[in-house]
């Protein structure tokens, strides 16, 4: 199975139910194990508020780009803001780890990190890795 497929919303936390409406209408459906789609809803809805609130500082002339891809049993989502996206300290740095920002972040890297196979982070991008 390979689709992908992405939606660009700005930066206003009333448009996670834009983003759930079409999760819905296409990711959600694509999902076999129904289980899953409430933590992957969590997971995504927990990137998009973090790209939201700390990358584009809520400027709702910068914009949220979320995507995703299934490829070899693995959904791919990734969260693209136009902001700084990653704590002042580790901007920095080439290759930022989930312990770099969890000195400055909080639960929801945690969470993120809980619930997905991996999670690789860019200065202005995460990506989120889950089986399926």
């Amino acid at each position: 199975m390979n689709n992908s497929s992405f939606i660009v919303v700005s930066s206003e936390l009333s448009n996670i139910s834009t983003i759930n409406t079409w999760l819905e209408e296409n990711l959600f459906k694509l999902i076999k194990n129904k289980e899953k789609i409430s933590t992957l809803s969590l997971v995504i809805q927990e990137a998009i508020v973090n790209a939201i609130i700390h990358g584009n500082k809520e400027n709702k002339e910068k914009n949220v780009t979320l995507s995703y891809s299934l490829l070899d049993c693995n959904l791919h989502i990734k969260v693209e803001d136009e902001g700084s996206g990653i704590p002042k300290n580790t901007k920095t740095k080439e290759n930022i780890t989930a312990e770099d920002l969890l000195k400055e972040s909080g639960r929801g890297i945690i969470l993120m990190k809980h619930f997905c196979k991996d999670v690789i982070f860019d200065k202005t991008s995460i990506e989120l890795i889950m089986e399926l």
